[in-house]
Formats: structure tokens, sequence, C-alpha cells
């Protein structure tokens, strides 16, 4: 037998079930926490409109989602770093409690554990929140469709409204996050092609009762008897800032 190797090593004494809290919590742990911070961030956007003025509902829920989804995209891109920087900060402390030996002989478990870990960070932060939810390609259109507001320069038509309005979510929140309702309009200046409206919920807007397009008949027809409005709204995402009847 090798004068430097003694199975006896390899002992309870070398190796504490203690040292299992090191190899498996330091990673399991800091991969909840990454990813949990992925998944409460997406509540940031309600909060942020806890605190917004009513004056423009539209431009209060498109800075909401926008800061929300930079945030988002933040956390994800920092995932990996701040995965590995928890990792090796709780590998310092525990270490401390352990001992230096057992923390040494606990590096090559706990380095493979961590890799395998970290794919799941890098797939779940990078994979589904970046490619798969487009975050950077949606906070180009909510900054797009912010300054639109912001400069006045809105999509403005004389449309006609279907009568069935459906309740929806911004574009990238969580589908039980319902903002706003969806309703499709169409008129002269759409060719009288469907187009579809996203209402804020705290738009003050009410549709004319039993005046909305009616199945069956020709577009003259409802464009001559049905309610007409005047609709102002983003280009990207459709989101009405001001409707009004025209007489």
């Amino acid at each position: 037998m090798h004068p430097y190797f003694n199975p006896d090593d390899w002992s309870q004494e070398v190796l504490p079930p203690q040292s299992l809290l090191l190899i498996i919590g330091a990673p399991f742990g800091s991969c909840l926490v990454v990813l949990g911070a992925l998944v409460l961030s997406t509540g940031i956007p309600s909060l942020l409109l806890l605190r917004a003025t009513p004056d423009s509902p539209a431009l209060a829920l498109l800075r909401a989602y926008h800061a929300g989804h930079l945030i988002a995209c933040a956390l994800a891109l920092l995932a990996p770093f701040l995965y590995g920087a928890l990792v090796v900060w709780q590998f310092r402390v525990w270490g401390r409690k352990l001992g230096r030996r057992t923390a040494l002989l606990s590096i090559p478990a706990l380095t493979i554990l961590a890799g395998v870990l970290l794919l799941s960070v890098v797939v779940g932060a990078w994979g589904v929140v970046l490619w798969r939810a487009e975050l950077p390609k949606l906070c180009v259109q909510y900054s797009a469709d912010i300054r639109q507001i912001e400069a006045g320069e809105l999509e403005q038509m004389t449309l006609l409204l279907d009568e069935k309005s459906v309740p929806d979510h911004m574009p990238g929140a969580p589908s039980d996050d319902l903002t706003l309702h969806r309703r499709g309009a169409s008129g002269r200046d759409t060719d009288f092609e469907w187009v579809t409206l996203r209402f804020p919920d705290a738009l003050d807007f009410t549709p004319v009762s039993d005046s909305f397009c009616v199945a069956g008949q020709t577009w003259g027809w409802n464009w001559e008897h049905v309610q007409r409005y005047q609709v102002s709204y983003t280009s990207n995402f459709h989101l009405v800032t001001e409707i009004t009847p025209v007489d």
C-alpha cells in the first residue's frame, strides 16, 4: 500500500456529515436564490403601478412594465455571476465552521455539483428570460411606445369597435397579470381590416351600448349605422391612450 494513501482517511472523521451541507447546500441554495429572484422580478411592475399617477393609464403601464423588464434582463445577464458569488460566499462561511481540511476535501464534489447547477441557472436565466420571453426586444418596443406618447406622435384613426372584449396582460407579463382588455376594431383607415387594440383597465372609457359592428351586414352599412370612435394608440402594442365617440 502506498505510504501516503490510507483509506481510513475517508472516514466520517475526515468528511463529516456536515460537509454535505456545504457540498449540496451551497450550490442548490444559490441556484434557488437566483432563480427565485428572476421569478419575483415579474411582480415589480405591479408594485410600480401602485405609485403611478392616473393622468395617463397607458403611459403608466408602459413605464412600469418597461422598468420591470429592464430589471429582469439585468438579473438574467448577471445570474451566472451572482450564482458563482453566492457559492463562493457560502463556501467561505461554512468552510470556517467545518475546518480547513474538510473544506478543502469538499472542493472537488462541490465544484462538480456547482457546475451542473450552473447550467440550470444559465438555461433558466438566458434561455427562458432572454430568448424565449424576448425581453430585450420587448424593452426596445416599450421604450419606443413611451417616447411616442411623450412626443404626442400617436397613431390616430376613426374606427368601429367589435363587441367582444377579452381580459389581457401586457406583452411579456405573466398571463394572470390582467391589466387591460383586448378588443378588435376596423374602419376605412385600416381598409376595413381588423386590428387589435389594448385598452388599459384604468382608462376612463365605456363604449356606447348596442352600437358595435354587426356580423352579416356590409362594411358600408356598419360605417353608416354603428358608432364610430376617434382612437389614439401606440404603434407597437396598440395601447389606447385616448378614445372619443365621433358624432
